[in-house]
């Protein structure tokens, strides 16, 4: 079934939402921590595409198609990824700029398409950017070892060779005047999330800093993909208050539905509210 949902407004940006596929796991395996019955969760993969002022952007692309990976939920998939992206009236060529906020197997696949015996960049007319030590890190024999490699191999290095790819501190760093690259950590090397600033609006493309909205409810739940779990839980909190206090509206990289919502402090807790598209 598609999750294909219309655009939200953001001042005067629209995000749309680019589905690719869903992954199912037992909560008591996401959450090492899960105290409750054991249940089925449900993560949506998907990209976030963004119009503004005349320009396009593709935040975070999946896993993509016909690859090779350690995990059978990566490997060999066949999904319509460019099929929803056309439906959103974009081809590849129209795109701006690919943001990244962590190289990861799931964040980073449609970067490139494999074409004449080779990886090549999807989006040839695009900037892509990546966070440099996220980057830096799988140019480390430590890096080389991880399940991510193959990823980085087929959609990270033949962006840097096609000379498309611009890297962003471990402070961060601003892009195209609109969207703040800020650093997440916890969930890997060189996490970072993206603030876009439209109109007055804020949205926020927060990466991995939280997988389910059980999270926002319970941040001290540990998501069992991320690497220093206490440091993602302090960032978890810090950016659960942030997005609060500035009514900014949230754009999760693994809520199921449309994905979406704005985040109400209530007596010391966190409550999700859903935005539709």
């Amino acid at each position: 079934m598609s999750q294909q949902l219309s655009g939200h407004k953001l001042g005067t940006a629209v995000v749309s939402k680019i589905f690719e596929t869903s992954l199912e796991f037992k909560s008591d395996f996401l959450f090492p921590q899960w105290t409750d019955a054991a249940e089925l969760i449900t993560l949506s993969v998907h990209g976030w595409l963004v119009k503004n002022n005349g320009k396009i952007y593709l935040i975070d692309t999946g896993i993509g198609n016909g690859r090779k990976r350690p995990s059978p939920l990566f490997s060999d998939l066949d999904n319509p990824f460019l099929q929803r992206l056309a439906e959103q009236g974009v081809t590849p060529e129209q795109v701006d700029y690919v943001l990244i906020t962590h190289i990861h197997t799931d964040h980073v696949g449609w970067n490139t398409s494999f074409k004449d015996g080779k990886w090549v960049p999807t989006f040839p007319n695009a900037r892509y950017v990546f966070p440099q030590q996220s980057y830096q890190f799988f140019l480390t024999e430590q890096g080389k070892t991880v399940s991510g490699y193959a990823a980085f191999l087929d959609s990270v290095v033949p962006i840097v060779e096609a000379g498309l790819a611009d890297f962003i501190p471990a402070s961060g760093g601003v892009i195209d005047e609109a969207f703040e690259y800020f650093p997440t950590p916890g969930h890997c090397t060189g996490h970072t999330s993206i603030r876009l600033t439209s109109g007055g609006e804020q949205g926020l493309f927060a990466g991995d800093v939280m997988h389910n909205l059980r999270q926002i409810q319970q941040p001290q739940l540990a998501c069992v993909f991320c690497e220093d779990k206490p440091l993602a839980e302090k960032t978890r909190l810090q950016v659960l208050e942030q997005v609060a206090r500035d009514r900014t509206t949230y754009f999760s990289s693994h809520f199921s539905g449309s994905s979406v919502g704005t985040i109400e402090k209530r007596h010391e807790r966190f409550i999700w509210q859903p935005v539709e598209g």
